[in-house]
């Protein structure tokens, strides 16, 4: 089952792939809907998700991206903003909920950049939700296999650091993703898609802002 609202509503695989075909979404992943069932409580409220494209957390959630296409516009689950995710001008200093990004911050040529304006816009106890992929699981970048436009590679311990340097977080969650998706059948199921072995290679940071 995919959780498409953090209130608890959720919808089958069935449903959320015949989402995807009606709307053009042909190359977004149930994988990553079942990364997203493991977080999505975490974003109640207003916010935002930035890199979201065509596969955003959740309906209500304010979608970013700077690669937009006449498809996400009217899809429930696409971008409504087109815009750099480490500029968010719009948004005014402690004013939002949660943030949220998904295989995101590893493009960022500055992830601190992109951190202290997430920061920034989170209100105190606001939430700021990664999902990254895992240096030791996935290729770094450079190497054969790696996306190339990832600019950094990331470790738990690593996003935690960057998080440090940014402001005043605590943190509740990292690194669960990879046992409780282990026996997911989508990590297999799809991985020839994307060129590898297994999908089985992210972690997520769940971290509450303090001040």
């Amino acid at each position: 089952m995919i959780k498409i609202s953090p209130y608890g509503k959720e919808i089958s695989d069935e449903e959320m792939l015949s989402i995807f075909k009606t709307n053009g979404a042909h190359r977004e992943s149930i994988f990553r809907r079942y990364e997203m069932n493991e977080v999505i409580e975490y974003t109640k409220g207003i916010g935002i998700d930035v890199g979201c494209g065509l596969n955003k957390i959740h309906s209500t959630a304010i979608g970013i991206d700077k690669r937009m296409s006449p498809s996400d516009f009217g899809y429930p689950f696409g971008a409504q903003i087109r815009a750099d995710g480490d500029r968010l001008t719009w948004f005014a200093e402690n004013s939002l909920d949660f943030v949220f990004s998904s295989h995101c911050l590893e493009h960022f040529a500055d992830p601190l950049l992109a951190l202290r304006e997430w920061h920034r816009v989170l209100k105190p106890g606001g939430h700021l939700v990664l999902i990254l992929p895992h240096k030791q699981r996935y290729p770094v970048v450079g190497s054969p296999g790696a996306n190339g436009d990832h600019k950094r590679d990331f470790l738990p311990q690593d996003a935690r650091d960057s998080l440090e340097k940014v402001g005043s977080f605590e943190i509740l969650r990292t690194d669960t993703l990879v046992e409780k998706l282990k026996e997911n059948r989508w990590a297999t199921s799809e991985a020839g898609k994307y060129g590898h072995k297994t999908l089985n290679f992210s972690f997520e940071v769940v971290a509450r802002k303090r001040s």
